[in-house]
């Protein structure tokens, strides 16, 4: 039995219509998450370096 390759009949368009649409919903999705991330990830940065306990960061930047 022969095997197809079915990614060879797969064409992505790049220019397609819904294209921009769904970039502008990953955008709209992802990037208050990665906001709110970076902040707690910067806050945990200075509180452990000023406590010196990596615990401490985590239970005050989180809670």
């Amino acid at each position: 039995m022969p095997r197809t390759n079915w990614l060879k009949g797969l064409k992505l368009n790049i220019h397609a219509p819904g294209t921009g649409f769904a970039l502008i919903v990953l955008a709209l999705t992802q990037v208050p998450v990665a906001i709110k991330t970076s902040a707690e990830i910067y806050c945990m940065e200075k509180v452990g370096v000023q406590t010196g306990s990596f615990v401490a960061a985590v239970k005050e930047c989180n809670g």
